[in-house]
This record gives C-alpha cells, sequence and structure tokens, in this order.
C-alpha cells in the first residue's frame, strides 16, 4: 500500500491498477503513467496528459527489444532477414490485432465519434509499453515484451518463410556483400492487353535466374524470389 493510501486508509484503489493486474500479472506502482498511456489526444486538458509522447518512447522500445530478441534468437540471420521480420512485429497492424486480444480498447479514453479505429487501441498499447518501461523498470519491460506480445502471438520460423518482399530482401543482400546486380528485360512478348514480360536477374554481369509475368514489377519480385532460394540467403 502506498504512503498515500496509508494516510487516506478510506480512499479505494485506482480501479485501473487491479484491471492492469487482471491483464498482464504486474501490479504498477505509479498509475498515473497508465492513465496517460491510455488518454487518447482527443481527450481536451486531461488529467494526467495525453498518450502522445508516450507512444513516441513505446515506439522506440518496442523496436530495440524485438531487435535484441531477434538477434539472439536467429543468429544465422542476415541483416535483411531480421529487419523484414523486426516490421512484422512491430507493423501497426500486428499491434491493433494484440491492443484487442487484450481488450485495450475497452481502457482508452476517447471523445471521438462513432466507431473508434482499431489504430487509437494499437497506438495506446505502444504507449503503454513505455508506461510499464518507466514504472517497472527494463527488464520487467523487455519480460512483458517478449512474453506477452512475442512469443503467444508471433512464429519466428513461420516469419521466416513468409518475406514480404523477395526483390527488397534480394538487394539488401547484395548491398550488403557489396555485391553488383541488375534487373534487365530479356523478351517482351503478347498483345498490348496481355503482355508478358521475362526479367532476367544478373550478377556480376551474369544472369542467375530468369522469371515472366504480366507486368515487369511482378516479374522481378519473382526473379527475386528464385534467386534468394538458389543462393539460400
Amino acid at each position: 500500500m502506498s504512503i498515500f493510501h496509508r494516510l487516506f486508509p478510506y480512499l479505494p484503489p485506482d480501479p485501473l491498477a487491479s484491471k492492469i493486474f487482471s491483464m498482464f500479472g504486474f501490479k504498477p506502482k505509479k498509475i498515473a503513467l497508465y492513465h496517460q498511456a491510455l488518454c487518447h489526444g482527443s481527450i481536451s486538458k486531461p488529467k494526467y496528459g495525453n498518450n502522445e509522447r508516450l507512444e513516441f518512447l513505446g515506439d522506440s522500445i518496442l523496436n530495440s527489444i524485438v531487435s535484441e530478441y531477434l538477434y539472439e534468437n536467429l543468429s544465422n540471420k542476415n541483416e535483411g532477414v531480421l529487419s523484414d521480420i523486426r516490421s512484422k512485429i512491430v507493423s501497426r497492424s500486428s499491434l491493433n490485432r494484440i491492443a484487442n486480444k487484450f481488450k485495450l480498447q475497452s481502457l482508452v479514453q476517447t471523445n471521438l465519434k462513432g466507431e473508434i479505429p482499431e489504430s487509437i487501441a494499437g497506438n495506446a498499447f505502444e504507449a503503454l509499453i513505455a508506461a510499464i518501461y518507466l514504472d517497472k523498470g527494463q527488464l520487467l519491460c523487455k519480460k512483458f515484451i517478449i512474453d506477452k506480445i512475442i512469443i503467444p502471438n508471433f512464429s519466428l520460423s513461420d516469419l521466416e518463410k513468409n518475406i514480404s518482399s523477395y526483390k527488397k530482401h534480394f538487394i539488401q543482400w547484395a548491398q550488403n556483400n557489396n555485391t553488383s546486380y541488375a534487373f534487365k528485360l530479356i523478351a517482351e512478348k503478347g498483345e498490348p492487353h496481355n503482355k508478358s514480360f521475362q526479367i532476367g536477374l544478373f550478377i556480376d554481369a551474369e544472369c542467375i535466374e530468369i522469371a515472366s509475368s504480366q507486368s515487369k514489377k511482378k516479374a522481378e519480385e519473382a526473379v527475386s524470389k528464385k534467386a534468394c532460394i538458389s543462393l539460400n540467403i
């Protein structure tokens, strides 16, 4: 019990503290931080301030801890793979989904009218991470992110398989390895409304893979995927 509640025992504990405990398994010390984390910028003159500054800090903390976790657990993966996996974990859609899983939207204070966008809860979730960091310290915040965000919601092996852009992944690998490369149009076939583009991927002036598709962009993505598989990158 805090000094405040020892001096004023007739005052009930803040109900938000018990909600935080039931949701996340720890007791807040500085409850004002959690009120601020759950206060949207649409609230006029909030008692504890809105969550915009905490969201900024939480975003940085989340990226840092996720980066460290991936570095330690995927020791054989290059920078491009690690960056791609991290972007999926910390993406807005991922944070919105996890925030909804915790029913965080029911705790967020807002003056917005109509249906509340999912991003409001996702932003508050980042702010909540900052509140935990400032209230409970780096170690508990790291444990929270690993145990409540990463492990229950993501399979690293699945994320590794689902690279969002093979072209981006290949280019990152080439730049990291000082390798010269080029995507070249080899052939263009078909009628104007139904063209097929054949793209070759060259490394050091040697064509290593060829792929075709109905657009140059898709053909470059396809040939990049073939190259990533053949080069095991």
